[in-house]
């Protein structure tokens, strides 16, 4: 066996289970990187394991960047008399380090790549981490992407939350996070990639309507002072230009790489089928591999880890990765079929949407002035301000003086309940097509009572008209 391995725990437990040549009796060190991260993902019931089957007669390190309740327990459980060392306090960023923000109004966010390209372009030049939330590059591109940019062969590394985690890059001067990270733990890695040991850095985050409420979260858990950016309108557009020049060029490249994971897969496919057919008795000679949990057990397991991290996200007003590009996802078909609207409802959509994020805005400002809260924890400005519009419009219609008391308790009720933005959208635009449904009926009765009263006064009167 050799000095060091360097594995998942599942890999180890199934080579310990399942090979012969493999044993833990000599083991003298056990680390776990990055246990915090190993613990989010599920792998606490594997760790455990694996900590049940070494010596006893061992030294164990736990290495995490956030110590959190689960870290806790699990130094209690695999650590004897441990001795803790703290590099910096706990949510601290460097103070060498410059935050800024990129606001990305709801109107303008189909331009969000032409804003990044013209800062690129203009402003941050070289060693830049821009971080997505994630990719579609095989580990070899990944590892050759890495290596070309520490050599600094190439200025832009464009990567996912994998890059703000255990990977030291020497000398990143700026991290721009394309997409709002959606927890301040990932902030902190992300942002952790610049300003080191005393180094300058810059950290620029993309800000849309929805993520404001956040950022100002992760703003006030870390004691940020966070910068506002703007960038000109005259570069952004000339990059937009050219983003639509290069679109034909960028799908067939899109496409291009679409067919070799297609073929990558065939060709695994293909040598899977080869080697059962060359060592088919081999293979059905070997004993059935084992687990240490059956299968029954393996999906409580993976049932309760999801359960436990979804009740911590909800808890905490924090959204996961896939939850959120779920939601962009379902905020573009809704502004793809926006575009397929005649010209006047969209206008009018477009409208009530800018006057109600002005409003949100004034009444944000407000309320910080007095030192206030604008919402719960985990609910965007957006939602708020649809609420508000919805509550409104159904006081208008009960006319003044009314909608108090217990009318405004069952409302209060209603709108905790939290209804999905889609279906205020819809609620809001049906209200609106009903009042100008009712409008055009009403102009158009008076436009018919009018003829009706001056038609037909004299023969003479409607053989002019004839």
């Amino acid at each position: 066996m050799p000095d060091i391995v360097v594995a998942t725990p599942g890999r180890i437990i199934d080579h310990l289970r399942n090979s012969l040549s493999v044993g833990l009796e000599d083991l003298a060190i056990l680390i776990l990187d990055e246990a915090d991260r190993l613990l989010e993902l599920g792998f606490s019931a594997e760790i455990q394991e694996l900590i049940r089957v070494c010596p006893k007669r061992r030294q164990t390190m736990l290495f995490s960047a956030t110590m959190t309740e689960e870290i806790n327990e699990l130094v209690t459980l695999s650590l004897n008399k441990p001795v803790r060392l703290e590099a910096d306090p706990s949510l601290k960023r460097p103070a060498t380090l410059t935050e800024e923000v990129i606001r990305i109004r709801r109107t303008r966010e189909a331009n969000q790549e032409a804003v990044l390209l013209a800062l690129c372009l203009k402003t941050f030049k070289d060693k830049v981490i821009i971080l997505e939330l994630h990719g579609n590059l095989t580990q070899a591109q990944r590892l050759e992407a890495l290596e070309l940019f520490k050599k600094q062969e190439v200025d832009f590394l464009i990567a996912t939350d994998v890059a703000a985690r255990g990977i030291d890059i020497v000398g990143v001067r700026t991290v721009i996070n394309f997409a709002c990270p959606r927890d301040v733990k990932i902030y902190l890695h992300r942002v952790g990639r610049t300003a080191r040991a005393g180094r300058e850095g810059y950290a620029v985050t993309f800000v849309t309507d929805d993520d404001r409420s956040l950022l100002k979260a992760i703003a006030k858990k870390t004691g940020s002072q966070l910068k506002s950016r703007i960038v000109a309108e005259k570069p952004v557009a000339e990059c937009a230009k050219l983003i639509e020049q290069l679109e034909n060029e960028i799908s067939a490249i899109i496409q291009e790489e679409r067919e070799e994971r297609i073929l990558r897969k065939a060709e695994m496919e293909v040598t899977k089928a080869e080697n059962m057919m060359a060592h088919k008795d081999e293979i059905y000679s070997r004993p059935k591999k084992t687990w240490f949990a059956t299968e029954k057990e393996k999906k409580i397991l993976a049932r309760a880890a999801k359960e436990s991290l979804d009740q911590s996200n909800s808890n905490s007003g924090v959204i996961s990765a896939q939850q959120a590009e779920d939601l962009r996802l379902k905020e573009k078909r809704r502004r793809e079929h926006e575009k397929n609207l005649p010209r006047k409802k969209r206008r009018r959509l477009e409208a009530q949407r800018e006057m109600l994020e002005d409003e949100s805005k004034d009444e944000e400002e407000a309320q910080e002035r007095k030192g206030g809260k604008i919402a719960k924890k985990g609910q965007s400005l957006v939602d708020m301000a649809y609420r508000r519009a919805k509550s409104m419009k159904s006081a208008g219609k009960k006319g003044p003086g009314t909608g108090k008391g217990k009318n405004d308790k069952v409302a209060k009720q209603h709108s905790e309940k939290g209804p999905t933005r889609q279906e205020e959208m819809h609620e809001l635009f049906q209200n609106d097509m009903s009042e100008w449904k009712q409008g055009r009926s009403l102009k158009k009765n008076d436009i018919l009572r009018k003829k009706s009263k001056n038609a037909f006064k004299s023969k003479s009167r409607y053989k002019r008209r004839k």
